[in-house]
């Protein structure tokens, strides 16, 4: 590998172009600057992926569409003007909650993760989260009063979290009235959201990931 090739892991790749495309396809305008700031984190990541195990994703173009284009598809399923405050449970990478505060720019970035190392990089990321800003939380939240006293989510968005099935719904009471939780996952999402302890969350609609099978982004709300 070239020099230039390890300072930029996207070198001959037209990134910042790609990223727009990608969000236009879910109906999401980007500004330059905002896709550059995702693309600059997009690098950030895979040059401290061999020192911090961030994604196992390092090839370009699934990069592009696994951590950006599925980010892009949960931010389509939120209001355009929806503002408040938006937690990235388990952030670890800071995927999928940049890229939707980045395309929701009414929204607050909260990305709260437990390891000391991942949280560490996500602080050197806050300047990339947009207009709505972004903060770390370097906590292990398990439920609602981990997140401090009166928090009101506009929206929460989990992916490839552990243990998720337990945490989330007692998170839903940290959901505002108009409040929605987006969550990645397979079939068992359905499964998993039928149980008593889930009744605090209703499951509003499901949107399949492109080209992916058996997967979906899976959108809750309040009853």
């Amino acid at each position: 590998m070239s020099d230039e090739e390890q300072h930029d892991p996207f070198h001959g790749f037209p990134l910042e172009r790609r990223i727009v495309k990608r969000a236009a396809a879910c109906g999401i305008t980007l500004a330059p600057p905002s896709a550059a700031g995702l693309a600059e984190h997009a690098r950030a990541v895979l040059r401290i992926n061999p020192i911090v195990h961030l994604t196992s994703i390092t090839t370009q173009k699934e990069y592009l569409e696994r951590h950006l284009g599925e980010g892009f598809e949960g931010a389509s399923m939120l209001d355009e003007g929806a503002q408040g405050l938006l937690l990235d449970l388990g952030s670890g990478n800071g995927y999928p909650g940049l890229p939707v505060a980045v395309a929701r720019p009414g929204l607050e970035l909260l990305m709260a993760e437990a390891s000391r190392k991942k949280a560490e990089f996500l602080r050197g990321c806050v300047g990339f989260a947009g207009p709505g800003g972004a903060r770390v939380l370097e906590a292990q939240v398990q439920r609602a009063t981990d997140l401090g006293e009166s928090v009101a989510l506009r929206a929460l968005v989990c992916r490839a979290m552990g243990n998720w099935a337990k945490v989330l719904p007692r998170l839903a009471s940290a959901l505002a009235a108009d409040g929605e939780m987006l969550l990645w996952g397979g079939a068992d999402v359905e499964t998993v959201s039928g149980r008593a302890a889930w009744s605090k969350l209703r499951l509003a609609e499901r949107k399949p990931l492109p080209g992916r099978e058996r997967s979906w982004i899976w959108r809750f709300t309040r009853p």
